[in-house]
């Protein structure tokens, strides 16, 4: 088992180094293209969260791919840090790890350091990879919008899409949305209750469904 600080936000070379060499890789591998790059913020300064379909073990990576895209942080299930080598790369790639279904405060708590240190995370609201149903996105859990209300931070919604399964030698298209601050949730209000936060999660995935079915329209 991989150990992991929860402490402190670390920086890691590894990421620069995979990006820069293994970025054009993936790009030729996955035939990844990019759409809506503009709404991506220049200034390093705003909190925000990137929100993205979970299609498969590499959202994070895709995402990342473009040059204007921050190092991102990442949620990913404990159960990879178990082994050694898988769980050495994660880590260095800004993964740390979360008990899903458990309600693990450890992985919240971290992701809103992460934000408030002017880093920025990536989260996937559906909870877990979608492995069937045509990988149209499904319902978000409440965890984007905890953590956006939080730490005062907009959500940057994010669609992957493939007709199909996401394997090499397909073509994979990432639209980047247009930025939902905390007055478009509903979150900026100084009392907000489950339904409030039920409200912005959904409100987040609808945006990211609306990119996806785009691209799938467009397809």
């Amino acid at each position: 088992m991989v150990s992991f600080d929860y402490s402190v936000v670390k920086h890691y070379k590894f990421y620069g180094f995979v990006k820069k060499v293994f970025g054009p890789i993936f790009r030729i591998m996955f035939k990844l293209k990019f759409k809506g790059l503009e709404n991506i913020p220049r200034n390093n300064k705003e909190r925000y969260i990137v929100a993205i379909n979970h299609t498969c073990s590499f959202d994070p990576i895709f995402v990342s791919m473009p040059k204007n895209v921050p190092p991102l942080h990442f949620m990913a299930k404990v159960e990879l840090f178990k082994n050694p080598v898988v769980g050495w790369v994660i880590k260095h790639l800004y993964g740390f790890p979360v008990k899903r279904g458990k309600g693990d405060t450890s992985a919240i708590e971290y992701g809103e350091k992460i934000i408030k240190e002017g880093h920025v995370m990536a989260i996937c609201p559906e909870g877990k990879r979608v492995k069937d149903k045509n990988g149209v996105p499904q319902k978000a859990k409440s965890g984007v919008a905890i953590i956006a209300k939080a730490t005062n931070a907009s959500v940057l919604p994010v669609a992957i899409y493939c007709a199909g399964p996401i394997k090499p030698g397909k073509n994979v298209t990432v639209s980047y949305g247009k930025m939902l601050t905390l007055t478009d949730m509903g979150l900026d209000k100084q009392d907000i209750g489950p339904h409030d936060v039920k409200n912005a999660a959904n409100m987040v995935m609808d945006n990211i469904f609306a990119l996806w079915e785009s691209e799938k329209y467009a397809d």
